[in-house]
């Protein structure tokens, strides 16, 4: 009988899923988009194309052929950043017999993972440019408040409420774009704001066995489709998401892997690294509302 891969010994660990698995409900935008095509610089690009709109469309018996030009495709692009974390432990402190803990240095690491998914997590709700970087300067991807321009809802610089009205506004405002968002991602704060606005139509609860991915909390379901709406510990009380997730990744030019370090001391030192940029295609089918105050509504 052939070897299988089921019993075999030393197969490569997948750190880059185990990074994007470990912790969901603290990464749930990094968790949720998954996985964009590979990328083969640190200058990561892709195309995009628009439909035209729609005429009035009828032509009579006989009529000559027309050809309109297609145009060209918009090429777009960003950069890879480079995340790692480093972590270590005196021999010593391995050899230390511990309660609840067979392998210190495992469990560091898995730690360091997860820092590492809330990294990424940060950039992609973060980073508002692209930093091309050179050898004294990192390189860092830019983020979602970058590429999310045209149904950007903001209030020039203004604070205010976070409201139904504004919420559904933007939902209109991604569909007439061609859009079809399936989550929306606020802050703690905000989540409470709006499960105090949804009205009581909407579903407040999911069964145990459709969370698949985070911790789901509400499904929206209004007059542009159905949303989940997942709360993201790092996001600002400033920002709401409204994400057409089918259109997003994450693109890896080195998947995260870990680096025994040279042993110079009696300390075992280990890194994780890796290389990676955010892919947001559609920018269209997607919102980003800001200038919110997070003040909750009064009973």
């Amino acid at each position: 009988m052939a070897s299988t891969q089921y019993n075999a010994t030393a197969k490569v660990i997948d750190l880059t899923n185990m990074i994007t698995n470990i912790s969901p409900s603290d990464t749930p935008i990094y968790t949720y988009i998954g996985r964009a095509p590979k990328a083969v610089q640190v200058k990561h690009s892709w195309e995009e194309d628009d439909l035209p709109a729609p005429v009035d469309n009828a032509q009579v018996e006989g009529a000559a052929y027309t050809v309109t030009d297609p145009g060209e495709t918009t090429l777009l692009d960003n950069v890879t950043q480079i995340f790692s974390r480093g972590y270590g432990i005196t021999d010593t402190n391995m050899a230390t017999k511990r309660y609840n803990m067979s392998n210190k240095l495992a469990y560091e690491m898995s730690k360091a993972m997860k820092v590492l998914a809330m990294d990424v997590e940060h950039a992609i709700i973060r980073n508002n440019k692209k930093v091309l970087g050179n050898a004294s300067t990192a390189r860092k991807m830019a983020g979602l408040p970058y590429y999310l321009k045209t149904n950007t809802q903001d209030n020039s610089g203004t604070a205010r409420d976070l409201t139904y009205d504004l919420l559904n506004n933007t939902l209109e405002a991604v569909y007439k774009q061609g859009g079809d968002p399936d989550i929306i991602v606020a802050s703690p704060r905000n989540k409470r704001i709006l499960s105090a606005l949804l009205p009581l139509s909407t579903e407040r609860t999911q069964k145990a066995e459709a969370k698949k991915i985070v911790a789901t909390i509400d499904v929206f379901e209004g007059d542009f489709g159905i949303q989940r709406v997942l709360t993201d510990r790092w996001l600002p009380d400033t920002d709401v998401y409204v994400l057409s997730t089918e259109y997003m990744g994450t693109s890896y030019l080195r998947p995260f892997k870990r680096e025994e370090l040279p042993k110079s001391k009696d300390a075992t030192e280990q890194i994780i690294i890796g290389e990676l940029t955010l892919e947001v295609r559609a920018e269209k089918a997607s919102a980003r509302i800001t200038d919110l105050n997070g003040t909750l509504p009064t009973p």
